[in-house]
């Protein structure tokens, strides 16, 4: 999966809480969320993809991988959504992500449980996503969090080999791009993978979307 990232010099600079209020507005599904490390730097995510929701011992993540676009048109989008669940290579896709993030938990699980798959209409995109919901041996966020990251949707599988093919290959530094963000508690707590995201540093835009999948 290799990360991209497009830099725009702007005429002045941004307000990166007016920028995240107007992605909140058109993509009401998405998480959001903004840190700012001084008056100037902001990093900013408008992002799908839940990492994982756990309260007590219950935990909550999902494959979100398989992806075709979204219509305007309710028949456009509705044949487009019967070929996404039809198509091998996409379901393929999203049965390695849930077989990854199984083998990961599957040490610290009583019990796991995979849901059949179904499509999350986004404003511009389908992604075909299955749920997956775990009952944990023990309830610890660092755990949960070190087995989980990073995903196979930004990594790849099998996870060295992809790691080694990203470093030789991905031209960018990642940065935050790709990573956590959340709350946690002693009860709950909750974490989504930070894409479609933007780094603001005054009068410059640097943008990274989504990763592009490459089979190697």
């Amino acid at each position: 999966m290799i990360a991209r990232q497009t830099d725009i010099q702007l005429t002045k600079p941004l307000n990166p809480a007016s920028l995240l209020s107007a992605s909140k507005v058109v993509n009401g599904q998405f998480y959001h969320f903004m840190r700012s490390f001084n008056a100037q730097h902001t990093f900013l995510s408008s992002t799908p993809e839940r990492l994982y929701y756990r309260k007590f011992q219950q935990l909550y993540t999902e494959a979100l991988a398989g992806t075709v676009v979204n219509s305007s048109d309710t028949i456009v989008r509705k044949n487009n959504s019967d070929w996404l669940m039809h198509d091998d290579k996409n379901q393929h896709e999203n049965l390695l992500v849930v077989e990854d993030i199984c083998q990961r938990l599957h040490n610290n699980s009583e019990k796991i449980d995979v849901s059949p798959p179904d499509i999350i209409l986004l404003r511009k995109i389908q992604h075909l996503r299955r749920l997956i919901h775990v009952t944990l041996y023990h309830a610890s966020d660092s755990d949960c969090l070190y087995r989980l990251q990073p995903t196979a949707a930004v990594a790849g599988v099998p996870e060295e080999s992809s790691k080694y093919f990203l470093q030789q290959n991905e031209s960018i530094c990642r940065s935050w791009y790709a990573g956590s963000a959340g709350y946690l508690s002693l009860n709950q707590s909750e974490f989504v993978v930070s894409l479609r995201c933007a780094h603001i540093n005054d009068d410059h835009l640097g943008f990274m979307p989504a990763p592009v999948l490459l089979r190697i």
